[in-house]
């Protein structure tokens, strides 16, 4: 399965389209809720088949797992 390069512009978009707003007016930025690096660290290098990363983000819980897919609930 092909990963995607960098999770985190994906999970700015997707949570953003999930509250129906531009990913600029996201407030407080990702940056500050989660460390972007480690996440891409993570998804990138990972060799698990089924690594997530979870965490919370405005009152979403954001999913990426191994191959980079993000989910927001």
């Amino acid at each position: 399965m092909n990963k995607l390069e960098n999770p985190i512009p994906q999970i700015v978009d997707a949570v953003a389209e999930a509250e129906g707003v531009e990913p600029v007016t996201l407030d407080p930025p990702l940056a500050e809720v989660v460390d972007p690096d480690a996440v891409e660290r993570l998804v990138e290098n990972s060799t698990a088949s089924d690594l997530e990363v979870r965490f919370a983000y405005r009152g979403h819980d954001v999913v990426v797992d191994e191959s980079g897919r993000v989910q927001v609930d």
